[in-house]
């Protein structure tokens, strides 16, 4: 591997962190300063804007990845800085269009959507579209030009100031209102920093009239179509719809309640089995090409590696997730406990279908993923608002449950299919009886202990407890033993040797 793409990968690597790490402080923080209603209506809004964003790129900062990548490649300047006027120009014609259909939604249900809000603030968040739509655009520009440097530098400056605003506005009692606006002005930071850096790339695009060849325009239009529909809809279905169908249907605090845990459930899962899964599908597709079975090999591997970093999660959020909410969140939100430990299951249980999906993809079994997402994001949709309004926040939350379960099996047992290959079914179990043993060895101090002292002890002995475990219980394959086995090996003689 080349040391080009070892430093984008580092830079690439390092932005998503940042960004995640930082939006998740600031989360929390923001949590702790309003009470679970506004958190409610707040999350609401933000999901709103988010989803707006989305809608208005419709595949277009995709598009400008992909093919300002490839033209760069072949040596095509003047066509990629025309390539880039075309695409802006079709981000404001759908940026103009989704903002109408915003201020819309904004006029006729607002006191349905967000109660107590102020017009004002509502066209400030429309202004948030604007600001945020534009500034994706220039991070898929800087990414087509493999400049990862300077993603990591918008993440990193729009995330610490973005932290730093909510944590002024936290110590100064911020209300509500001080949050949204917060929020628009962390988007025109990111817009600002990411015009910045990618300023040299929008000086080299040409005035007048734009033009491109006619076989990249209809590969240009062809890629919307097909793309734009999937990336839309894929990722409204995966992303935090509850919010909307328990405003709806339900209550603002339990809004805010689901937010709180979902937040965490999923940075949990991103942060930990979540830094493999990134790595799989260049893995398997190395290994696919390779032949002889490897890809297979690799994808049953993956999955029960996957499991071996997601049980203990789930396990021990399970037990401290009453701890870990009351520390981060404060005795407000002591109800999500029980939300955290099922979304834990809902988050990692995504996160462990990964390997099937990268595998899938190295096979060129896109249709058939893409088949997969479109079925559950329309049962995850009827999901989400049958239950919310049947059974409120219990209804929404075991919908997210199951039907991520169902979607991971889904996708698991398709790949087993193709691959004809079985997961080691028997030592997925050890792994998950691994996983529970020091969990419940934790029980007996849960609640006699302060949270802080709790998760301490608690995080202590599944460290050490796990992977002993893990070892006794036969979780590790002979190979991945081996491995363990030089590693501790070569730490042991090193601390001979110092000493």
């Amino acid at each position: 591997m080349s040391r080009k793409i070892l430093t984008n990968t580092a830079f690439s690597s390092l932005a998503v962190y940042i960004e995640y790490l930082f939006g998740l402080l600031a989360s929390i923080v923001t949590a702790r300063a309003l009470l679970p209603t506004d958190m409610g209506i707040y999350s609401l809004l933000v999901w709103i804007v988010a989803t707006a964003v989305v809608i208005a790129n419709a595949g277009i900062t995709m598009g400008a990845i992909k093919f300002i990548a490839e033209l760069r490649g072949a040596g095509r300047e003047d066509t990629q800085a025309a390539l880039v006027q075309r695409l802006r120009r079709m981000q404001r014609v759908m940026l103009a269009i989704v903002a109408l259909a915003v201020s819309l939604v904004f006029v006729f249900a607002r006191q349905r959507l967000a109660p107590g809000v102020d017009i004002w603030l509502l066209a400030l968040l429309l202004v948030s579209v604007a600001l945020r739509a534009p500034y994706m655009f220039n991070i898929a520009v800087l990414k087509g030009n493999q400049d990862f440097g300077s993603t990591a530098v918008v993440a990193g400056v729009g995330a610490s100031l973005n932290l730093a605003m909510v944590l002024v506005a936290w110590l100064q009692a911020g209300t509500l209102p001080m949050f949204l606006v917060i929020y628009v002005m962390s988007g025109m930071v990111f817009y600002l920093i990411s015009h910045w850096r990618a300023s040299a790339f929008i000086s080299a695009m040409p005035g007048g009239a734009v033009t491109l060849p006619v076989e990249l325009e209809a590969r240009l239009r062809h890629h919307l179509k097909v793309v734009a529909f999937t990336i839309v809809l894929g990722t409204i279905g995966s992303s935090e719809i509850e919010l909307l169908s328990l405003n709806l249907f339900s209550d603002a605090a339990h809004a805010g309640l689901f937010k709180v845990a979902n937040a965490l459930a999923a940075g949990v899962a991103l942060l930990v089995p979540g830094v493999l899964s990134a790595q799989l599908l260049p893995m398997m597709a190395s290994a696919h090409g390779r032949g002889q079975g490897k890809a297979e090999h690799r994808f049953a591997t993956m999955t029960a590696w996957l499991f071996v970093l997601g049980a203990p999660l789930i396990t021990f959020g399970v037990v401290f997730s009453g701890q870990a909410i009351g520390l981060l969140y404060g005795s407000a939100y002591a109800a999500a406990a029980p939300v955290l430990a099922i979304l834990l299951v809902a988050r990692v249980a995504s996160v462990v279908g990964q390997g099937a999906t990268a595998y899938l993809m190295s096979a060129d079994r896109q249709t058939a993923l893409m088949q997969l997402t479109m079925l559950f994001t329309a049962l995850r949709f009827a999901g989400a608002f049958g239950f919310t309004y049947a059974f409120g926040l219990e209804g929404a939350v075991l919908s997210a449950m199951v039907l991520s379960l169902l979607g991971s099996g889904a996708t698991i047992g398709l790949a087993v299919r193709v691959a004809k290959t079985p997961l080691p079914w028997t030592r997925i179990v050890r792994i998950l009886l691994a996983a529970t043993l020091p969990a419940l060895c934790c029980l007996p101090w849960v609640h006699r202990l302060p949270p802080l002292a709790s998760l301490l002890a608690g995080t202590v002995v599944c460290a050490i407890g796990y992977p002993l475990t893990l070892w006794l219980l036969h979780g590790l394959s002979e190979e991945d033993a081996g491995y363990a086995r030089t590693i501790a090996t070569k730490l042991v003689a090193k601390v001979r040797k110092r000493r």
